[in-house]
């Protein structure tokens, strides 16, 4: 939520207040382009978003979303180890599937062009193009119970302390979107589109970040929502 609202502040700043907008929301999924294995031609994160539109002139408008795109665990398995907290304990090291699990927060904006209607009357396409922000976290989580599914190890045993489980990933990139909306009169607006997303910067804090299979040069988002006019 903080984020939505630092993304809705900073677009009000620049417009007086008395200005029309519009702002919504929905459902999202993100498809990302990693072609490392056969598994991952197919990786795909659903989401959710929220955006708001500024108009500049009854065609074009100043748009940006704030999307959330929930956790994701990758399809590779590790095995790993825990140790025994009580020295004493039998057995004293477990082996423990492990995966790493992925979220992001994405922030877009740019300018938007509606052809056949303007942005708030009636059916009409719409594109634009401007630049999007990622802040994504990566996890290790383990399984309750070790590989033999016998011992529930979270009370008795621990992780290796060294191990960083936590990392960040920051991307910067641009986008290319195209989309359909309908404007219901006193009602508002139903959308769809997709976008295309390219990657200029990707920048992983640890090894941890660096292992998720969510991170591509290239990758689709399909948004569906629904937005509401203020006047």
């Amino acid at each position: 939520m903080k984020y939505i609202s630092l993304l809705f502040f900073a677009l009000s700043l620049s417009f007086q207040i008395k200005a029309q907008f519009s702002y919504g929301g929905g459902l999202s999924l993100t498809r990302f382009l990693n072609t490392q294995s056969i598994q991952n031609q197919s990786l795909a994160m659903p989401g959710l978003h929220a955006h708001i539109e500024i108009p500049r002139s009854g065609d074009v408008t100043l748009y940006g979303r704030v999307s959330y795109l929930f956790p994701k665990a990758n399809y590779d398995t590790l095995t790993s180890y825990v140790t025994a907290i009580n020295p004493n304990a039998n057995p004293y090291i477990l082996a423990v599937n492990s995966r790493f699990k992925t979220s992001y927060f994405t922030l877009e904006g740019g300018n938007r062009y509606y052809i056949g209607n303007d942005y708030d009357n009636g059916f009409a396409g719409y594109g634009g193009s401007g630049i999007i922000l990622g802040l994504g976290t990566v996890r290790k989580v383990y399984d309750p119970k070790d590989v033999t599914g016998q011992y529930n190890w979270e009370q008795t045993h621990q992780s290796d302390p060294s191990e960083i489980n936590e990392g960040r990933l920051f991307t910067l990139g641009g986008y290319l979107q195209g989309g359909l909306k309908y404007t219901i009169p006193a009602i508002g607006t139903i959308y769809t589109d997709v976008t295309l997303n390219y990657l200029l910067l990707a920048n992983a804090n640890n090894n941890t970040a660096a292992s998720t299979e969510y991170l591509s040069p290239l990758f689709f988002n399909f948004a569906v929502g629904f937005k509401k006019d203020i006047y």
